[in-house]
């Protein structure tokens, strides 16, 4: 294998394995529980220093596409977790065990 064909090689292998942790990140976030989506651990990454090639272009599109539902997933979870916390809040505080439980004005 020359290095021409080498390197072609490595920047392949690189994008699908890019591609690939993409992927599952998404599934991950789009299978998760109602409400879980956001415990999943995601790193950052950093895409490869060569261009796309050409025959994963729309393997990427489909990839963005999965993306893109996963954040309208963490959108949805967000927003319902707003509002289970706007209703906690609502919800009155308790007294502390050492407060008295009423107030004797009569004496």
């Amino acid at each position: 294998m020359s290095a021409d064909e080498e390197f072609g090689r490595r920047n392949i292998d690189e994008w699908t394995d890019l591609l690939d942790r993409l992927e599952l990140d998404a599934d991950r976030i789009l299978t998760a529980a109602p409400g879980t989506a956001d415990t999943a651990v995601i790193e950052p990454w950093t895409p490869p220093s060569t261009p796309l090639p050409v025959h994963l272009a729309d393997r990427a599109r489909r990839v963005i596409e999965r993306q893109r539902l996963a954040m309208e997933r963490t959108r949805t979870d967000l927003d319902d977790l707003r509002q289970h916390l706007g209703a906690v809040d609502r919800i009155p505080g308790t007294r502390r065990p050492d407060a008295p439980a009423y107030l004797d004005v009569d004496g």
